[in-house]
């Protein structure tokens, strides 16, 4: 079954309008968000706290998908200082790509296909992480989701504004929640096209949250039944080798042992131009992955496995501005006190350098590492 295919099994709720004063609303479903509600939750209580997923969270919302993305010094540097004990296996830069039906080193004397919007990233170094050791929630995640959907408003939002107050958000069902601080979950980018009166916000606010703006994704997993290969570094698949139309990046994860047998899973990343996401195009594209999988993989088209697919409208952003966002703050008197962004795609503060132990460049904190990093803050100022 598909990503896409598990949220046609959404519950359905039917919220009636309502207007809800409430001091700290959190909106959005991963990790960081419902963890974070989790948090206000115990600290200030159910009644001063409400959630908007959106619609039903799954465990596939819960993480970012495709390869890990602890990569680079920086990353890095940040999982050392914050969750040392998760790191399960260090990898120096080791990245391979097929050409020639072979596998081949980027170090090597062999070029790799032309490469596609971010692609370089996942060829530096990475650490895998075991994600239970920092969020211990996934470790009997069924009976958390049931309980977060239970206490979450699945509507979907319609439109955001300012008050002296704080914020009201809108919802397309017509609910209005009103809230002291607005902890917004979904990427900057978003929260601007949810902003009514941009009128309001100011120039170098604006240019930060569209610099958040990230590229489609496809990503595709395989559950398969039996291991086929023993290769730990980070692949890169090229779709074609006439045209520039980048790669299937993707990565082994350990083999883990089931009731059946040894199982092994491969996760894909691969971006899509913004004309590129019709069913059309994306039906091709897994096409192609297929086929390069039994031409790589002799084993592959021998053995059964369960493929999950879903196009990512919001990806990790690799360039985000923070310097921006500083500027913005000027002048904005309370409203920096009032509106916390979370995740993937959030801004790193001058107030978060000052409390971190150690120095790095904010523009090279990226992806996993930034949201670990401001979800730690975030849990230390509530």
């Amino acid at each position: 079954m598909a990503f896409k295919d598990l949220h046609k099994l959404k519950k359905i709720v039917v919220i009636e309008k309502e207007n809800i004063k409430v001091p700290n609303l959190v909106v959005g479903k991963d990790i960081f968000a419902i963890t974070l509600y989790k948090s206000l939750v115990e600290k200030y209580g159910t009644e001063n706290v409400r959630l908007i997923s959106e619609d039903a969270i799954l465990q596939a919302d819960l993480l970012p998908k495709g390869p890990g993305t602890i990569r680079g010094e920086t990353n890095q540097k940040v999982m050392l200082e914050l969750y040392p004990q998760a790191i399960t296996k260090k990898h120096e830069p080791s990245s391979i790509f097929y050409k020639d039906m072979a596998w081949k080193s980027f170090s090597g004397r062999s070029k790799s296909e032309a490469m596609k919007f971010h692609e370089d990233f996942y060829t530096t170094g990475r650490f895998d992480v075991d994600y239970h050791q920092i969020f211990p929630e996934l470790n009997g995640v069924d009976v958390f989701l049931n309980e977060m959907n239970s206490l979450a408003y699945q509507v979907r939002l319609k439109a955001i504004r300012a008050t002296a107050e704080g914020y009201i958000v809108e919802c397309i069902n017509g609910t209005e929640f009103e809230c002291e601080k607005l902890f917004f979950g979904q990427s900057p980018f978003h929260y601007l096209n949810f902003y009514s009166n941009k009128n309001e916000l100011s120039d170098h606010f604006i240019e930060f949250c569209e610099g958040t703006k990230s590229p489609s994704a496809l990503f595709v997993k395989y559950v398969l039944e039996k291991p086929i290969s023993d290769i730990v570094e980070t692949m890169f698949i090229p779709l074609s080798y006439t045209h520039e139309w980048g790669h299937f990046v993707g990565e082994f994860k350990e083999v883990v042992e089931a009731v059946s047998g040894p199982i092994q899973e491969i996760e894909f990343i691969h971006f899509l131009d913004e004309d590129q996401v019709s069913e059309e195009d994306v039906s091709r594209t897994i096409r192609l992955l297929k086929k390069s999988m039994e031409k790589i993989f002799e084993k592959f088209s021998k053995i059964k496995y369960q493929e999950f697919i879903i196009l990512e409208q919001e990806i990790g952003c690799l360039k985000i501005d923070d310097e921006v966002f500083e500027k913005a703050l000027v002048g904005a008197g309370g409203e920096s006190q009032r509106l916390f962004f979370l995740g993937i795609n959030a801004p790193i503060s001058d107030a978060l350098c000052v409390n971190s132990n150690f120095e790095y460049s904010k523009k090279d904190v990226n992806v996993m590492a930034r949201a670990l990093l401001i979800h730690a803050f975030l849990l230390k100022k509530i």
